[in-house]
């Protein structure tokens, strides 16, 4: 006695297959998301930091101009 797969096991396992894979595709696609997100939260906190030094400097040197 042969065991034969039929037709809609078959198209069944292909779907499980295909599940597993967009699955994957999808955990994938959102921890690239988790990491975009907090590059750029990371960026746009170093940018106002570097903006905060860069007016501070910029009113220490006028400070000193009109010092002078």
């Amino acid at each position: 006695m042969s065991e034969e797969i039929s037709e809609v096991e078959q198209l069944r396992m292909i779907a499980s297959d295909r599940l597993v894979w967009l699955r994957l595709m999808e955990k994938a696609i959102n921890d690239i998301d988790g990491v975009m997100l907090s590059l750029k939260r990371d960026i746009n906190e170093i940018s106002q930091q570097v903006a905060a030094r860069n007016q501070d400097l910029q009113l220490k040197q006028e400070e000193k101009a009109d010092e002078e």
